[in-house]
This record gives C-alpha cells, structure tokens and sequence, in this order.
C-alpha cells in the first residue's frame, strides 16, 4: 500500500510493510542475509529484537531474535551489536545464527541446551565487558584508513572500541572517566583527522553570542583525553581549542579575563558529519552546515542554511538534499539552492521516523532504508469506544536512486 499525495515530487511515497505492529520500536536498521540474500529490517523495542524479511511480506510476520529490552542496534558484516538488557549494556549477536535458530525453533537440538550454558565461543550473544549502564552509543567510520569505531557513553565517561576484521569483533582501545551532560541529548562521533587517528564525539551544541552567527560544537577530543583517569570535568576539545576544562560548569571567557554570559544550549534534533570539515546541526525549523569551529561554512556547490516552515522532528542526509520529516510527513531541500526536492503530507496520520542506515548490494550502488511508524491522527471509534491500534510500518521508497 502506498500513500498518495499531490505534494509528492520526484516520486517519492511511503510504501506500507507492516499492518498494525504492537512494538514500542526505539530504532531500525537494515541487513542482507549472506546466503539467501534476503533483505531484513531490524527492529529494537522495549520487547526485544526482531526482524522482518521484506521479501516474504506475503507471511505479515514480525519475528523475536533476542527478548530483552533493546535501545539501539547497528549492524557490522553479519554482526549486530544492541545495547540491550533492564540496565543498558553492550551486547555482541550472531545475525546468521540467531535467524537461523528463529526458522528452525521447533528443533528440539537447539532449544535443548539453555543459552547460558552454551560455551562462550559458540553462543550467538555474547555481552561486551565493562559496558553496563551504556546509555549512548555511536558508530563511525575514518574516511582516510578505513578505521571502525565505536563510542559509548556510560556514568563513568566514555569508552572507544575499534573493529577488528580478525576476530570479527570490536575491541576496546580506550575506556576514560569524564563528566558528561546530564541528560545527555548527543552523543555523536565526528572524524578529526588532522587532529589524530581517533574520533572525537559531540555532546552538545550551543548559539553564539548576539550578533554571532556561528555556533558551539562541544567535542570531546579523544586524542587527547586521558586512559581511565578520575577527571573533575570533561576533557574538552571545543571550537578548535585543545582540550580544557567543561564550560557548562564554568563561564566562557573573551581572552580578556572579562566574565561572559553562559551560551544557551539548543535542543538539537540532530548532528550529522558530511565531510572532513562539515558538520549538518538541526534544531527548531533550521538545518545548518557549520564547520568544525561552528562557523557557517557556504560554497558554491552548498548553502549554509535551511529554513523549513515546520518543527523539525529528524532529518535524514542524502548526497545533495536533506530530508526534514515532521508530525504529518517529509519534506526534501537541495543543499545547493534550498529548493524543494520533495515531499509527502498527510494529516489524517501522524508519522515517527525509526532509522534510516545505508543498505549495499553486490555490483550495485547503496541506498538508505528509511523505516517510519504511523497511527491515525485521531483514534477509531468502534462501539462507542476509542480504540488506538498498533503503529503501522513503512519505507520511504523513491527518494533517491535505489538499484
């Protein structure tokens, strides 16, 4: 089912994979099987994790792989890593192995032997040591050597782990006490590679003075930052500086030992790297592209500002647009002219967007599966009673070159 619309351009809908779907969804991702090369959608709920094969949607069944409250999941070469569990805490699955088991689950071989009394080696989760209490986490990628990171945020501070082709896994590199915002809106990693082999990850943005349209990224430096040393403040890598104390605890200074008024922070929607030295920052109804210092960073080929006319709820990042959803659907704007590209509006629903990863295909280019949720903007009446049913599901198809 596709929803029609006349403020579509370019073709772009919301394509229907899923009738009335009962689980509280905190985000998605996306995996082909190595063997069947079925396409799979990951879904992380508070009852679990599932997965839904869109090329038997002919079934309309959702499937349990793992039962344990799951907050965020990612997936790496057949590996799907969750932070799972009552008390979130990094956990490593066998993508394989654990649909494998899901479609043979009336055997009586492999329900036999209880999960923990497998051997480590051969179970198909495993948890990751020293992450419990993990409320964050973010993956990234360093464009120059290839390198694989992953950061978490835990109440100690921060942990770095790096992918290791060998092992199949990730392996921990540094793990740092520091004092992170509470609550912690982001937490994302930003590639610095002049700056050193490590990422840096930020945890915050604020506005600029009166008058000053740059903003401030608040970028914990890993580079710089000490091995699991108990630290009185964040070791902060801002605007360029390199490393000091957290200004959220202290007020900014003018070089000229004149006290400043403190930087009001901003509800960020989101923060997204583009390049080495672009950074896309959206809050409110604006998407601007500033640079690693924060200043408004326009070139021929891309403006620095957006201005949408709708509160911004999550955008989406494509090669040359932006797409910005909201309460009743999407809309699309080209970074080179701010002109609209696409869009989608429907008020009789109310959509959420769940994830949107980069999905590869053997011989053919990548494309993002973005998945949303929808209810009906107002409850159905049957019997004299409101009734609200489970969220139905979608992808947004046609908004880029997918094949």
């Amino acid at each position: 089912m596709e929803i029609p619309d006349s403020k579509v351009h370019m073709g772009a809908c919301f394509s229907k994979v899923f009738n009335g779907c009962p689980l509280r969804i905190h985000c998605t991702a996306s995996w082909i099987h190595p063997e069947t090369r079925d396409e799979h959608i990951l879904f992380a709920a508070e009852e679990g994790i599932y997965h839904l094969n869109l090329n038997e949607l002919h079934e309309t069944t959702i499937d349990q792989l793992y039962p344990r409250r799951t907050l965020w999941i990612y997936v790496i070469k057949d590996i799907l890593m969750s932070l799972s569990g009552k008390t979130p805490q990094l956990y490593r699955h066998d993508l394989p192995g654990l649909v494998g088991k899901q479609s043979h689950r009336f055997s009586l071989h492999v329900n036999r032997i209880p999960e923990r009394l497998v051997p480590r080696k051969f179970a198909l989760t495993t948890k990751v040591p020293d992450t419990k209490g993990c409320s964050k986490a973010c993956v990234g990628r360093n464009p120059y050597n290839g390198y694989k990171y992953l950061c978490g945020a835990t109440p100690q501070g921060i942990f770095l782990m790096q992918w290791y082709d060998p092992l199949n896994k990730f392996m921990l590199l540094k793990h740092f006490e520091c004092n992170l915002p509470n609550p912690l809106g982001v937490f994302e990693m930003i590639l610095t590679p002049d700056e050193g082999e490590y990422p840096s990850v930020c945890v915050g943005v604020k506005r600029g003075y009166e008058q000053e349209r740059r903003l401030k990224l608040d970028l914990i430096n890993i580079n710089t930052a000490p091995v699991t040393g108990a630290m009185s403040s964040a070791w902060f890598h801002t605007n360029g500086g390199s490393g000091g104390s957290n200004d959220a605890d202290m007020e900014d200074m003018d070089g000229t030992a004149t006290v400043l008024p403190r930087r009001e922070s901003i509800n960020v929607v989101n923060v997204s790297q583009l390049d080495k030295d672009s950074v896309l920052v959206c809050y409110d109804n604006v998407v601007k592209i500033v640079n690693l210092q924060g200043k408004p960073r326009n070139t021929r080929k891309q403006l620095s500002e957006l201005q949408f006319d709708f509160q911004i709820e999550s955008t989406v990042c494509l090669k040359d647009s932006v797409l910005a959803f909201h309460k009743h659907g999407m809309q699309g704007r080209s970074f080179k002219n701010g002109e609209v590209t696409q869009e989608i509006v429907d008020k009789s629903h109310v959509y959420r967007l769940l994830g949107s990863d980069r999905l590869s295909k053997k011989k053919l280019p990548s494309w993002r599966v973005v998945v949303l949720e929808s209810h009906l903007s107002r409850p159905i009446q049957r019997e004299g009673t409101l009734t609200e049913e489970g969220a139905d599901l979608y992808i947004l198809a046609g908004h880029e070159a997918s094949y």
